[in-house]
Formats: C-alpha cells, structure tokens, sequence
C-alpha cells in the first residue's frame, strides 16, 4: 500500500468523517428531543402529524452529515471557558484540543462504527430476504368472502393495485410482508371463520391503510438512521415512536373508511394484544403487523378517542408543532459562542481556521 493511498484511508477520512459524524450525532439528538417534547406538550396532536414530527426529526442528522448549510445560533458556551470557570484554568489548559482529539481518536471511532453498521444493515437484509422467503411460500386463498372483502377495503381506503392475502395458521395477527412486486396481506385463520367477518374487514382496512400511506417505504428513513446512527439511544426512540405513530394513523383511517365506528373499532384491537412485540419481524421495512403490546394498544385506544375531537381542537396543536419543527429546528443549528478576542501588547488576536492564530504588534505582525 503506498503512503498516500494509506494516509487516505487511515488519516484523512476518518478525520474528514470524524466532524460531521459528531455534529449529525449532536444536532439530530437536539431535533429529536425538541419533537419528543412537543409531542409529550400536545397529546392531541393527529396521529398523522406526529408521523411527521418524527420522520423531520430524523431528517436533522441527515442534514448535518451532508453538511447542508443551515444557520448557526451561538447560543453554547465554549466548554474550555467553563472548565476554567468551573474547575481552574490551568486544568482547562491542559485539556488537549478538539484538533488532538480529531487525530487521536477519529481512527478507532470510525473501525467500530464501520463494525457496528455493518452488523446492522446485515441483520436489515436478514428480515428483507426473511420476508420475501415467507410471502413467496404463501399461497393466495381463493375464497369468495375473503376477496368481496379485499376489494370493499381497497375501494374505500383508495387503492387501485389490490394485494394478495394470504392465510397463515402462523399468524396470531394481520401483518403485511413484502415481497419484489408489492405487498402480501396475512390473515390469521381464525379471521375467517363466519362470527369474526367484521373483525375481518376491520383487520383489512387497518393493513391497506399502511400500504394507502406508503408505511412500509417511509420506515428506510428510520431504519437508515438506525444503520448510520446507532449510537444515539434517541434515534431508535424515535424509530419505535414513529411506528406506534403510523398504526395510530392507520387506526384512525381504518375506523373512518369501514364505517364501523370508533367503539367497534377499538374491541377489535383489543383481540391484537401481543404479551411480547419481539415475536414480529425486526424490522419494519419488511414487514408491519397491526398486534402490539398492551401498554402500545393503550395508547392506541386513547388516541382513538382523541380522533373524535372536533378537528379545529386538534388542528390547533399540529400547526404549531409543524410550524416550530420546520421554520426553528430543520434551518438551525446550536453552535458554541465564538472566541473572544483578546488584547496583547497593544494588539489584537484573531483565530485562523482554529489552529493558528495572527498576533498585531506594534514591531510587526506574528504567527503562532
């Protein structure tokens, strides 16, 4: 290996990657929260706009790692400045500088997070190829009910392409896998008998509502945020909110589209409470099933009855939480206040590119 192909891979990426890695980390975590908080600040808000509260949230760390130009707010205090103040300034100091750090650290950082998303995006095409394997098995049931059902449900919820459902003894829940040419629906057998009929279409409604608001294609976006942040505990937060979010969503829109009303809607996810979530695929880009477990089913159930708020009441908090994400999160960044400058024998300091500095004396002019 020549010197400058291995300065290249060993010196100048990591180092390179090492500063917007840090400040996608940092930033993405300061949007995350903000969401978080507005949706904790207006429980009312729609289930839809908390779907996108929380995948504009996500958006932040993309931002930050492609370096998009935002507009800095120098509301943090320098950390070396408040060590000083804090602690003493001699300890302040000796702190070795962010330029040390860069170099000292930017190498093994890097071959770990290469290590940790490697293992991630692996176990990603594991449930993908999982998925696709389990719904190329599946045969579609021929049955006369079934599919009067099938195309009710799609001309209510607007879908032109119907699915193929499957039945699966399997399956204790209805689940969408996917598969290269679109969507499989799974039905569990007991759906089928003649005194769960309406629990059927209900069931159905609920899993063409995730394939109407393209569920299934919006989860690469946490699911990339996981691969390349997996660090930060506040994406993968946000990853299992934005999931309870858009089944909350697709409650709502089942329950309006069937017309079966909230009341019969909600016994129905009553039927779907899971002991244990992590029976389901891991994934959410392969599959989406509508069971969860009984502390997720509260919450769904509480926001279905937020659903039958007047819709002004409710229109009210998602303007503003909207409004706050997109004109004081996404264009914003939080940055440190910038250096003072300082006065030396009769002159002033001005700090260049942050590891040098040009000295103004009266005998001339001196680089440090």
């Amino acid at each position: 290996m020549s010197a400058n192909l291995y300065d290249l891979l060993l010196v100048v990426i990591p180092q390179r990657w090492a500063g917007p890695m840090w400040g996608a980390l940092w930033q993405g975590s300061a949007a995350l929260a903000v969401v978080w908080v507005l949706c904790r600040a207006f429980p009312r808000i729609r289930a839809n706009t908390r779907c996108w509260l929380w995948r504009l949230g996500l958006v932040k760390p993309f931002l930050q790692l492609l370096a998009t130009p935002q507009i800095d707010l120098a509301w943090l205090p320098r950390a070396r400045t408040v060590l000083a103040r804090v602690v003493s300034q001699r300890f302040a100091a000796d702190l070795p500088t962010r330029a040390d750090l860069l170099i000292r650290l930017s190498r093994p950082v890097m071959t770990l997070w290469i290590v940790g998303a490697a293992a991630i995006a692996a176990s990603i095409l594991v449930a993908l190829g999982r998925s696709r394997s389990i719904a190329a098995r599946c045969v579609p049931v021929r049955d006369g009910e079934l599919d009067e059902a099938i195309v009710e449900s799609c001309r209510k919820i607007g879908i032109s392409a119907r699915p193929d459902v499957v039945v699966a003894d399997w399956a204790s829940v209805p689940m969408i896998l996917r598969r290269s040419k679109g969507y499989v629906v799974v039905v569990p057998s007991d759906l089928l008998t003649s005194a769960r009929r309406e629990d059927l279409r209900l069931a159905l409604a609920h899993e063409l509502a995730h394939i109407k608001r393209r569920d299934l294609a919006w989860n690469w976006l946490p699911t990339a945020a996981k691969v390349l942040f997996f660090v930060n505990p506040l994406v993968w937060v946000a990853g299992r909110e934005l999931g309870i979010a858009q089944e909350m969503a697709c409650d709502e829109m089942a329950a309006r589209a069937s017309g079966a009303g909230f009341a019969r809607y909600g016994r129905l996810l009553l039927t779907m409470v899971r002991p244990r979530r992590s029976a389901e695929p891991t994934w959410a880009v392969a599959a989406v099933s509508a069971g969860a477990s009984a502390k997720v089913m509260r919450r769904r159930l509480i926001e279905l009855g937020h659903a039958q708020d007047p819709p002004a009441a409710r229109l009210g908090g998602s303007v503003v939480a909207l409004l706050l994400v997109c004109a004081l999160v996404m264009p914003f960044q939080i940055v440190e206040a910038p250096r003072r400058e300082t006065s030396r024998a009769g002159g002033s300091s001005i700090r260049v590119k942050s590891t040098s500095s040009v000295i103004f004396t009266p005998s001339g002019l001196l680089l440090l």
